[in-house]
């Protein structure tokens, strides 16, 4: 693998782990919008609780999708060690 290569696919590792981050910050906020709403008798319990749910089920995707890219990221630094020969043998 060319280092090219390699600082492609961790730039790309990078931008996938932040747009997860911020999916789940974003998917906080919206979740604080929607209890401010509530406290404020904006919006009734039932929208709010359908609100509630589709934010915490988005929070958790993003969480999962960016386990999953942080996994690929270390299963990719081990790979490169052991392809270039640096696993202490």
């Amino acid at each position: 693998m060319t280092v090219e290569t390699a600082m492609l696919v961790f730039l790309a590792i990078g931008i996938g782990v932040v747009a997860g981050v911020f999916v789940v910050a974003r998917g906080a906020i919206q979740l604080a919008s929607v209890f401010y709403r509530v406290v404020e008798k904006q919006i009734d319990k039932r929208t709010a609780t359908r609100e509630t749910g589709l934010l915490s089920l988005a929070i958790v995707a993003a969480l999962a999708a960016t386990a999953v890219i942080a996994g690929v990221a270390i299963l990719f630094v081990f790979a490169s060690l052991l392809e270039s020969g640096l696993s202490g043998n």
